[in-house]
């Protein structure tokens, strides 16, 4: 039987304990320090295998910040996220090593449904999505809607976009026709469009005709009459074989620049 630190070196690759490591040295340099020792220890321990122990550590780092006032729990999580979010793997989602869900239920969750309603106009306060327990709404749309200009929230909204259409669109070639609904894709796709229009220069060549072809699949879906035959195959008896194969790529190659925390 392996220890768990025999384990933990199965699961933790190398960019693992890299991010460690920047991530630790980030922390034990910042304003918070004193702070943040419970939870390098957790990230240490976790590292090690040793679940119950990094649990307990924490549980520590929760417990000392929870009860603080509203702007001081924001300023040491904004920093600590600042600190981490380079590390994650699907940025704006956080990976579940750096902040498993604990700390969401009784941390970052509260606090950022508390920011929303003090100010629900900062995109920064929806763009990743924490607080949204119920899942009613889609925080890194709003804030683009909030500030359409911005790369960052650019980023985020495609990020979703992009595997949203790819899961509707994954069956078509099998059981041809796309999951969901027409009026559903047809939202995607004008979403789609208005981000690749706000992205405008900054859009990679390889990606400038997929928003024309997805709109076209659009409209052929929103016209499309069941009894007369399945989706794809009369996309393939007008000769539009090329909106069965070409790929949505992923937000990441969409931008000649890319916003941080990923550029």
């Amino acid at each position: 039987m392996k220890s768990p630190a025999q384990r933990a070196k199965l699961t933790w690759n190398a960019d693992r304990f890299e991010a460690l490591e920047r991530i630790r040295a980030v922390l034990q340099e910042s304003e918070f320090q004193p702070l943040y020792a419970s939870y390098i220890a957790y990230l240490e321990l976790r590292e090690r295998g040793l679940r119950k122990q990094s649990f307990a550590q924490l549980d520590a780092f929760i417990k000392q910040i929870a009860s603080d006032p509203f702007e001081v729990r924001l300023s040491v999580i904004r920093h600590l996220i600042g600190a981490i979010e380079g590390y994650w793997k699907n940025w704006p989602a956080p990976d579940n090593w750096q902040l498993p869900e604990q700390a969401f239920r009784r941390l970052i969750g509260p606090l950022w449904q508390e920011w929303r309603q003090r100010e629900p106009a900062n995109p920064e306060a929806w763009v990743y999505g924490f607080g949204n327990l119920s899942h009613d709404v889609d925080g890194t749309e709003v804030a683009f809607l909030l500030d359409p200009t911005h790369p960052r929230y650019q980023y985020a909204h495609l990020d979703g976009l992009c595997r949203q259409l790819n899961y509707e669109l994954h069956e078509l070639g099998h059981i041809e026709r796309i999951l969901c609904v027409p009026e559903f894709f047809d939202e995607l796709t004008s979403s789609v469009s208005a981000v690749a229009k706000a992205i405008g220069d900054n859009m990679t060549d390889e990606v400038a005709k997929t928003p024309v072809k997805l709109n076209e699949l659009a409209a052929f879906y929103r016209n499309h009459k069941k009894d007369s035959g399945t989706f794809l195959r009369e996309l393939l008896r007008l000769g539009r074989k090329d909106l069965v194969d070409f790929p949505i790529l992923p937000a990441r190659r969409w931008f000649r620049v890319l916003p941080y925390p990923l550029g």
